[in-house]
């Protein structure tokens, strides 16, 4: 489960930025269902990210993607010659030099980890590992050699050292060699943290297809469809070998034939047959997009995994978003306590409510503490905050009550667009 995670110089992120999972105790509202205990932490199910376009909100899951690749790969993918591919701030003189900062808190296997390392393009400046809050591992480079300290709770990993190029992560080596320890570790990133970056639908495409053709939750996966109001009745995956040009954004030797059934109806709208239609050329932008992360979604739901998505409602209606939001806020459908991080525009999500049993009234779906802010200052650096620490004016701190989408549209809470003539006219004709 995710607690917190960190980074800094990289992307927008000047300064060090937090997303932190963790509920705040004075915020009350939805306790029974938004959030859930592990181990000593109680954490939230759900966080939404909120700003203008190019304010930081896609830079943070970029940021996330970022990290999770490099730990998994960097032992794998890279040789001694190779650039590490981060992108530091580059909007003020001193940084561009400067390491990029990741550090990630999260529970596995009923224990706690802190996991950070600090990047340039040539080399890992930094690495640590600390398990419940006890160091497996130190690695710093001091000028001139890369020195790494294994502590006894890593004893497999002594002797790897020497084995770690200077722009791998020696997490991701030990990993390799099958120590036990890392492999754990690892299986967290891989298994347990599945991040969407940007708009890709094909590979989503095939990641729902390839659960559909190996059986694994079809049956959810025509259930979430079908709820989604798409007239889907079925579907038909079919997994091709590489005999053909590869489709565009596809780079691997198969692929996926997707055709969806149909009804077919006669005079008096009952159905009397069913037609089979191309998937990719018939259904509609936001079906496609429903059906890529019908997939993850439903995974993360079955597996208790953290689910970190770039712009959530991108061609889906706000009524569907909601609903998703409600399947990771819901002790009914969320059993395992999947978590879900994403950014977006809808605001609706902040002006929803949903009567609590407990409270025996309405309270918005959201807490204050699952709402987060982004916005730039004047050196368009990305500062992050969320709607429970946020102050107005008189230093008051905002109610649960309040108008969350009104204010936000107002700008009460910042991270809004001030946006001006967006075409200004000359006066008169051209001469």
């Amino acid at each position: 489960m995710l607690i917190r995670f960190s980074v800094g110089n990289c992307l927008s992120f000047a300064e060090k930025q937090t997303l932190d999972m963790t509920a705040v105790k004075t915020c009350k509202e939805r306790l029974e269902e938004n959030t859930f205990k592990c181990c000593d932490e109680t954490l939230l199910k759900s966080a939404v990210v909120y700003g203008a376009n190019a304010s930081g909100k896609s830079n943070l899951i970029r940021a996330f993607h970022f990290f999770s690749h490099l730990a998994i790969f960097s032992s794998k993918d890279s040789v001694s010659s190779e650039e590490i591919l981060v992108v530091p701030f580059l909007f003020n003189q001193w940084s561009r030099g400067e390491p990029s900062k990741f550090e990630i808190e999260f529970f596995t296997d009923q224990k706690k980890y802190r996991y950070g390392f600090h990047a340039t393009s040539q080399k890992i400046v930094r690495e640590w590992l600390y398990e419940q809050d006890k160091a497996a591992f130190v690695r710093a480079f001091d000028g001139v050699n890369d020195i790494i300290q294994v502590e006894k709770l890593w004893k497999k990993a002594q002797g790897l050292e020497e084995r770690t190029r200077k722009n791998a992560l020696f997490l991701s080596v030990c990993a390799q060699f099958a120590v036990p320890e890392a492999e754990k570790i690892l299986d967290f990133f891989i298994n347990k943290l599945h991040v969407i970056a940007g708009e890709n639908p094909i590979s989503l495409e095939d990641y729902t297809s390839n659960q559909i053709d190996s059986g694994k939750y079809r049956e959810d996966i025509l259930d979430f469809l079908r709820n989604a109001d798409t007239h889907i009745v079925d579907l038909i995956v079919d997994k091709q070998e590489q005999k053909k040009p590869v489709p565009p954004n596809r780079e691997h030797q198969e692929y996926f034939d997707i055709n969806s059934l149909h009804n077919v109806y006669d005079k008096s709208g009952q159905a009397v047959a069913k037609i089979e239609l191309p998937f990719d050329l018939l259904e509609s932008l936001g079906t496609q997009k429903a059906f890529a992360l019908a997939g993850p979604i439903i995974n993360s739901l079955k597996t208790g995994s953290v689910l970190i998505v770039d712009e959530l409602d991108s061609r889906l209606h706000p009524i569907f978003t909601r609903q998703i939001v409600k399947l990771f806020n819901s002790n009914k459908t969320n059993p395992l306590n999947a978590q879900l991080v994403f950014n977006t525009h809808d605001t609706n999500l902040l002006s929803c409510k949903l009567y609590d049993d407990k409270t025996k009234k309405e309270e918005y779906m959201l807490r204050r503490d699952q709402i987060y802010f982004v916005e730039k200052d004047n050196v368009e650096a990305t500062h992050m905050y969320s709607l429970i620490e946020f102050k107005k004016k008189g230093d008051k701190k905002v109610r649960n009550d309040a108008s969350f989408e009104k204010d936000y549209l107002n700008g009460i809470y910042g991270a809004i667009p001030y946006i001006g003539d967006l075409i200004s006219l000359p006066d008169g004709e051209d001469k």
